[in-house]
């Protein structure tokens, strides 16, 4: 394992975490718009009044 030579290589390191930690919630959320538009279009919107009336009465 080799360890970083000077600070540059962990302010780097330290920068390439941080965009992962955008990156990532980033293509989670582009991935659920995509699902959400693909069942609006396949299904309309019975679908999400259904989900939105379920999970209403989830809650009562």
């Amino acid at each position: 394992m080799a360890f970083p030579e000077s600070d540059m290589e962990l302010s780097e390191a330290h920068e390439r975490r941080s965009r992962l930690w955008l990156v990532v919630p980033a293509v989670m959320g582009i991935a659920l718009l995509a699902a959400a538009i693909g069942l609006w279009s396949r299904h309309g919107g019975a679908v999400f009044f259904d989900m939105v009336s379920a999970g209403i009465a989830y809650c009562f």
